[in-house]
């Protein structure tokens, strides 16, 4: 019996999922007729009978050992018996079930169609042959599957008439929403009518094979809900997109606007919770219709993945302080529960942006895709473990955010401290932290090392990054493989060890809390005034520290040549980019001997730096400068000396006229007395010491005798040789209105001294009269008379010509205090906007001579000129050669060899 039921239901199943082409229903006008007589054709030619498989299979029946031949003419009438039944039920089934046609009009209502109340028995019995017509009408030889006839038509139904109606909304409406919602209606009423169809379908099958119906009802769903999916989402897609993302956006709280770059994160609220509401009930009605599958489920995953990139972009971007948007110390969000951190997170302390995106992930993100995800036709289980991954992808892309903004943290620093934090949480696997170097060298090279930055700009972002990287991993790794092209670049600059050395040597009073400002390196003074830069001398080893509670084994990443450094070492990073250690002395040995030469006093800042040389270099190439220190110290008491035994101090009367400034009491001729103070310098232990010569005055000359005579005395074995274009000197000048004091070099000097006049007439002299007099090269000359022109001392009311400016007007006494000490004049031009071009061409061109190549010829700067000045350089290269010749007959700028250089 169990056999039998078995084969029974195998037919069932093949006479439904069997193969076969499919017909269209039997026309109402042509019905099929009556059963003919036993023995009589069923219309058309005679055919050969031809015994088939399943006729054999029929026949099985028949007992062999009766002895009874088989009447062929009574099988091919039974044969044509079975074929007519066949065909007679096809055709009521399939009148029965055809489908109506799909209203036009969005308000016309849809009578289902066969109403079940009109169908008699007739419909069930063919039902039934056509279900099972294996068993009830064996010997019909073409038979057909209903199931594919009722999903083809359903197929051609929905393509011709359904699909051209939500083509027409499309049309019709603007909003997004409205087109949807209209588009859902219509698809909700085709379904039902092809489902009331198949219910029919269904219904036999749960009587006959209860087994098989389900199989079958879950594939027509299937193929349904494939047919509505592949045709209608690629018509609705772009709609569908967008009123997904609206509603999203809402209850993550992100702004719709997508053209703002940065905006505040909104917390959940009535409007979002309508949002959500609304956003479910559209996927449970998507997936009533058969738009909740796999496309749709694509579409929601790359929405999710997008505003998870807007809400770090929006939320986190340039918000780099360790300080939250509210001013909530960071500490809340470190004392926040771990459960809300990825596990990556949990191996160092958490960033504040690291902790709030987790904590929005935990309880908005996840949320959402739970909800959602729970009501599609395939639904998913959210586990932990999904969550987790959530929060890796958000904290991937806090690190690609912070990858891209991390040359504007660098420069920012200190005020970046907390992007810092967010990546040194970020960046846990050498996949980040190898796209985070390149990333990073790739912006240095295009925004930092070319020759439109300063040498001083470059040194100091070096230091930030030092200071940055130093920050996000204590073992340099990280530093390393960005630093090298940087400190490449920098020993192609041939100004850096001088602003280093200067910087190490400036005062960090001076500059306290600016640092970056002016024209010095001032950080690293600030930095070796405070002791920052000691060395961190353990008496434990490194690897063996058994008091180190903070210890980390070796990057993965970290090369064969790694050593552990603990301390960021700004200064000997700095020196040690240098490479050799010779030009770095000798230009220490240049730069230290200006200041000796300068400055009076102790030279504390200049000691110490000597001293931090002398540990890195050694005491041997640092003799020299032992020597000049020496010199410098040896020579203040001896200067006290040679002008107490000489009487060149001045007396207790002379000090206190000096002190009070009261001119009348100095002398009969109303003049100051001269005064010399002169360092000694043991000639072979400085640097070579260029010196222009030109005559001294007379007071001066005299005065050098006097101090020769009183050196010769106390070291008679030694003789003085005098230098006195290094020298300095302190300049007070009376005028009618105005007392001038200005700290000056000797040969401005002497330039000055030219123009005195004991009668008190103004004296008036010509370049070449003063080139004659004073015998000093003409640049030197030019730029002296520059200075004091630009001083408002002297005035030249006609080319060459120079005569003091004893009274001042209105607009000279407002320049006087307005116009900066010492401020290179524009070239002579026509017109104001022209000088203020020039000037700016000017500028162009120091940076180069500077930062680029010391030495340029005339055609290297006009090509360079018109690559780099925005609007372009308009002048000619004769144009452009007449700038340059004024500027090295003031002085500024030398030529040698066809190529124009800054003069030292």
């Amino acid at each position: 019996m169990s056999r039998q039921a078995n084969r029974r239901n195998r037919r069932v199943f093949d006479s439904v999922f069997g193969p076969g082409d499919i017909s269209q229903p039997t026309p109402v006008a042509t019905p099929a007729g009556g059963f003919p007589a036993p023995g009589q054709k069923w219309g058309g030619p005679e055919e050969q009978y031809r015994p088939e498989k399943g006729l054999r299979t029929n026949i099985e029946h028949v007992q062999p050992d009766t002895g009874d031949r088989l009447n062929y003419a009574s099988i091919e009438s039974k044969h044509i018996q079975d074929q007519v039944r066949w065909d007679r039920s096809w055709h009521i089934v399939t009148h029965a079930l055809v489908l109506p046609p799909f209203p036009k009009g969005q308000t016309s209502k849809v009578q289902l169609q066969p109403q079940i109340s009109g169908l008699d028995s007739s419909f069930y019995q063919a039902m039934e042959d056509i279900l099972d017509p294996a068993t009830r009408i064996p010997y019909a030889n073409h038979t057909e599957n209903i199931v594919t006839w009722h999903t083809q038509q359903v197929r051609s139904h929905f393509l011709t008439q359904v699909l051209p109606v939500i083509a027409h909304l499309k049309e019709s409406h603007d909003r997004p929403s409205d087109l949807i919602s209209e588009s859902v209606q219509v698809l909700k009423t085709a379904h039902i009518q092809y489902l009331h169809g198949f219910g029919l379908i269904k219904d036999q099958l749960d009587l006959s094979a209860p087994e098989i119906s389900a199989v079958v009802f879950a594939k027509f769903q299937r193929d349904l809900r494939a047919v509505i999916s592949n045709s209608v989402t690629d018509a609705l897609s772009d709609d569908l997109r967008e009123v997904i993302e609206v509603y999203t956006s809402v209850i993550l709280g992100l702004p719709i606007d997508k053209t703002t770059e940065k905006a505040d994160i909104q917390p959940e609220s009535r409007r979002s919770e309508r949002a959500r509401v609304e956003l479910l009930e559209l996927v449970s009605s998507l997936r009533k219709v058969g738009l909740a599958g796999e496309k749709f489920q694509v579409t929601f995953a790359e929405i999710m993945h997008f505003l998870m990139k807007e809400y770090v972009r929006k939320g986190f971007k340039g918000v780099w302080s360790l300080e939250n948007k509210e001013n909530i110390p960071i500490q809340k969000f470190l004392d926040a529960e771990e459960s809300v951190l990825p596990r990556a997170a949990h191996l160092i302390s958490p960033s504040q942006c690291t902790s709030e995106l987790c904590e929005w992930i935990e309880n908005r993100y996840s949320k959402l895709a739970v909800q959602v995800l729970s009501m599609v036709d395939t639904p998913t289980t959210i586990t932990w473990a999904n969550k987790e991954r959530y929060k890796e992808m958000g904290i991937g892309h806090l690190a690609d955010l912070r990858i891209e903004e991390l040359f504007d943290i660098v420069i920012n620093r200190p005020n970046s401290g907390g992007a810092l934090e967010d990546l040194r949480t970020a960046i846990t696997t050498p996949q980040r932290r190898l796209y985070l170097t390149e990333a990073f060298a790739k912006t240095l090279n295009e925004r930092l090392l070319h020759p439109g930055t300063s040498t001083l700009q470059i040194l100091q972002t070096y230091i930030s990054m030092i200071w940055s990287f130093h920050s996000l991993d204590h073992s340099k790794v990280l530093l390393d493989r960005v630093a090298y092209p940087l400190q490449l670049y920098l020993c192609s600059r041939e100004d850096t060890v001088r602003i280093i050395i200067t910087g190490l040597l400036a005062d960090p009073d001076d500059t306290q809390g600016k640092a970056g400002s002016g024209d010095k390196l001032v950080e690293l003074a600030q930095l070796l005034h405070s002791g920052q830069q000691e060395e961190n001398k353990s008496k434990y080893d490194e690897e063996l520290d058994w008091h180190d509670m903070e210890w980390v084994p070796d990057p993965v990443d970290a090369g064969p040549g790694y050593k552990r450094s603990k301390n960021a070492d700004i200064i000997g990073t700095l020196i040690g980019a240098l490479g050799t250690s010779d030009i770095f002395i000798r230009e220490f040995q240049n730069i230290i001997g200006d200041h000796l030469l300068k400055n009076d006093g102790r030279f504390e800042r200049e000691v110490k730096v000597l001293e931090l040389l002398k540990t890195r270099f050694g005491e041997g190439p640092l003799q020299a400068c032992e020597v000049m220190f020496r010199d410098i110290q040896n020579s203040t008491s001896l200067n006290l000396d040679i002008r107490h035994n000489k009487s060149l101090e001045p007396s207790n009367e002379e000090r206190e006229v000096a002190r009070t400034n009261v001119p009348e009491k100095v002398n009969p001729e109303g003049l100051h007395k001269p005064s010399l103070h002169a360092k000694i310098l043991s000639r072979l232990f400085w640097p070579q010491l260029q010196d222009d010569t030109y005559n001294i005055p007379t007071e001066i000359t005299n005065l050098q005798a006097q101090y020769e005579e009183g050196f010769e005395t106390l070291q008679s074995s030694r003789k003085l040789t005098w230098l006195p274009a290094l020298g300095q000197a302190t300049v007070e000048l009376e005028f009618e209105d105005r007392t001038i004091i200005e700290e000056v070099h000797t040969w401005q000097a002497t330039v000055i001294w030219a123009f005195q006049s004991p009668s008190g007439d103004p004296i008036t002299h010509t370049l070449d009269t003063l080139t004659t007099q004073l015998e000093m090269d003409e640049p030197l000359l030019r730029a002296a008379l520059k200075f004091w022109v630009a001083k408002l001392v002297l005035h030249s009311p006609r080319p060459g010509v120079y005569t003091p400016l004893e009274t001042l007007n209105t607009t000279q006494q407002q320049a006087t205090t307005s116009q900066p000490p010492d401020e290179p004049d524009a070239p002579a031009a026509n017109t104001d906007k022209e000088n203020e071009k020039m000037a700016m061409y000017w500028q162009f061109i120091q940076g180069m001579l500077k930062n680029s190549s010391s030495q340029m010829p005339l055609q290297q700067i006009s090509m360079m000129l018109k690559m780099f000045v925005g609007e372009g350089f308009p002048y000619s290269n004769e144009e452009l050669k007449e700038l340059l010749q004024g500027k090295v007959q003031e002085g500024v700028l030398e030529m040698a060899g066809g190529r124009y250089r800054l003069r030292k």
